[in-house]
């Protein structure tokens, strides 16, 4: 559960792409509690939006969304619930 001082969140993933699309390795996903969706917006925007080459093949790339705290709290439930759902064994007789 978020705190009820969190108006919104801002999840932001970083990827590591090859020219021919292919990812290395999984991304890394964080996100960070805000005030409201007014101070999510504006850090989002400072996020590079371009790729950023590493190398002749590789390239970084971060994506951002801002959402309500409502909206990230359901959105964590759904993930729990699908996570324990598939953590269940399956019982067969």
């Amino acid at each position: 559960m978020i705190p009820s001082t969190v108006g919104a969140v801002l999840m932001i993933g970083h990827f590591v792409v090859s020219i021919f699309g292919v990812p290395l390795g999984n991304p890394v996903i964080y996100t960070l509690p805000f005030a409201d969706m007014e101070q999510c917006q504006f850090y989002a925007q400072q996020m590079p939006t371009q790729p950023v080459k590493i190398d002749l093949e590789w390239q970084h790339m971060t994506r951002t969304q801002c959402y309500t705290g409502a909206e990230f709290q359901k959105l964590m439930d759904e993930r729990n619930a699908a996570a324990s759902a598939s953590a269940q064994p399956e019982v067969t007789q």
